[in-house]
């Protein structure tokens, strides 16, 4: 049986977001066993407060670096349900590159 296929997406930008949230449901129509993890950093990371009202695909990981969100004065209490938080989001995408995630910039 072969390894399920791992890929990382890579969010930089608020206007990136429903691309993203698209590609994680085409990606899962292709394939329900994909293992799906985005990272988010820059301003993207201001819509994913409580406020925004935005939802988390279930099917995949998010985190979201802790570096934009200082920069962004947005409290590690205010974030969306399921949100995780690396401390830095390029480091973070290093590290799942090197446990041989697929890097995909949205």
């Amino acid at each position: 049986m072969n390894k399920p296929l791992k890929v990382l997406l890579h969010v930089s930008n608020e206007e990136q977001i429903s691309r993203m949230q698209g590609n994680i449901v085409n990606l899962l129509k292709e394939d329900p066993t994909i293992d799906i993890k985005i990272v988010i950093n820059g301003n993207a990371v201001t819509n994913f407060t409580k406020d925004n009202n935005i939802t988390l695909n279930d099917n995949a990981t998010h985190y979201l670096c802790n570096n934009s969100l200082n920069a962004n004065n947005i409290n590690i209490n205010n974030l969306t349900k399921n949100a995780n938080v690396t401390p830095s989001g390029v480091y973070k995408i290093a590290l799942l590159q090197e446990e041989g995630y697929l890097y995909i910039k949205v």
